[in-house]
């Protein structure tokens, strides 16, 4: 694997005031208000899943996990469809999982094989 790839996980939520943790309780609480599904599937009140966070300790390359407004900031991606996967090699950054499947996506397992599943296309390719 290229030493230069890295995962970029891109939350639907800004950072700030708790807003991450908010968003949690409101995913749960009410249906109707809109979270960030990322968030919801690899975050418990706790901490991040630990089976989650197995599968991204396992991977031969590094991820990081931005907020919208930090991803934005940092990538100049004025208005960006979140959450999302992004995968980065040197300047280039290529959309994985859009914001459309990213957010059909209702268990951490389906999340990981979707990842391990597009991971695997992408190097295919």
């Amino acid at each position: 694997m290229h030493p230069n790839w890295v995962l970029l996980f891109v939350f639907g939520i800004d950072r700030g005031n708790l807003s991450g943790l908010t968003d949690y309780r409101q995913r749960y609480t009410s249906a109707k208000t809109p979270g960030c599904n990322l968030f919801a599937l690899i975050f418990s009140p706790i901490g991040m899943k630990k089976g989650w966070k197995r599968f991204i300790n396992d991977l031969p390359f590094p991820s990081r996990f931005l907020y919208r407004d930090e991803f934005q900031q940092e990538y100049g991606k004025p208005d960006p469809a979140v959450p999302a996967l992004y995968i980065q090699s040197g300047k280039i950054i290529q959309e994985l999982i859009s914001a459309d499947e990213m957010n059909h996506i209702d268990s951490v397992d389906i999340l990981i094989s979707s990842v391990s599943k597009k991971l695997q296309q992408y190097f295919s390719s």
